[in-house]
């Protein structure tokens, strides 16, 4: 996969990078067998041009960039019977952290491609909103990292899950006691992480604000803030767990035929409309209250 070049790239709008108009661009070929680490060091490179670029969407890469160092920890732990998490993770099914997380970054260099490859290919719907917006360029920069969210966790993980196989057998076992409690696991794994989000996120403003790229950050240092003192641990789980749960549904309905994926997309895209118009911090308050009552 080559992330080519683009004359006008929305990407960047809302950056004030005086070169700017330089394209972002990678040379990653995608392949089942790239390493984790070598997938990780793939986001942290485009993190790091989003934020020479003051573009909001480097800090949905500072949390993706954490949860694939997670992962790559968990494998680390299954396997070697050393370490000192060994005890707390054997049980749980390295093969299958593995393969999601891998090819979940496929369907995300997938779209980005496609964003950067200047109307050539389809981008998917909630990609576009994501990724290619410029009603994110006018929002707060929380806006790029909890659209880029939404649409790598509600549109790409049940593809992932229903679409992809490995050795042609499904990547999800529904009958399989380990696959299931794998992945319902992941939402209590990652949010053991959120301090070091918290700090990621915080860490990416500053860079950006010392070189002018971005001014204020009063919302970036609350929810920095929020995320490293625990606060929003127990509220983080519960939208996590039922996300990873509705992904699972959304998995089941498309192989089923009952869901398409452009029904799917449309779904998403009606979630990420939530943070679109008004007040973000408003919106952020009704649909965590609304995951929250679902449940």
């Amino acid at each position: 996969m080559n992330i080519c070049e683009a004359p006008d790239l929305s990407l960047v709008k809302d950056g004030r990078y005086a070169d700017s108009s330089q394209p972002i661009q990678s040379n990653l070929n995608w392949s089942s067998t790239l390493s984790l680490s070598q997938l990780r060091q793939q986001l942290e490179y485009l993190e790091t041009q989003h934020s020479l670029t003051g573009d909001s969407h480097a800090y949905f890469l500072s949390c993706y960039i954490v949860s694939m160092k997670r992962c790559e920890y968990l494998i680390e732990a299954i396997r070697n019977s050393d370490h000192p998490e060994h005890a707390l993770c054997a049980d749980l099914d390295d093969r299958l952290i593995e393969s999601i997380a891998s090819y979940f970054s496929y369907y995300y260099f997938s779209a980005y491609e496609a964003v950067l490859s200047s109307g050539k290919k389809r981008v998917p719907n909630p990609w576009a909103l994501a990724l290619n917006s410029d009603s994110v360029a006018k929002q707060s920069p929380l806006h790029g990292m909890l659209l880029g969210l939404i649409a790598h966790s509600c549109y790409d993980l049940p593809l992932v899950l229903s679409e992809t196989t490995s050795s042609g057998s499904p990547l999800y076992d529904w009958s399989n006691a380990d696959h299931k409690r794998t992945y319902l696991e992941i939402s209590k794994l990652l949010v053991e992480e959120l301090p070091v989000i918290g700090r990621n996120i915080e860490s990416t403003f500053g860079s950006m604000r010392r070189r002018g790229l971005v001014k204020g950050g009063v919302s970036i240092r609350l929810v920095s803030y929020l995320l490293r003192s625990g606060f929003f641990s127990r509220i983080v789980f519960k939208v996590l767990t039922n996300v990873h749960r509705e992904a699972l549904l959304n998995c089941h309905r498309l192989q089923r035929g009952v869901l398409s994926v452009d029904a799917l997309a449309d779904l998403c895209c009606k979630r990420m409309s939530l943070f679109t118009q008004g007040s973000i911090h408003v919106n952020v308050v009704k649909a965590v209250f609304q995951v929250l009552v679902k449940s």
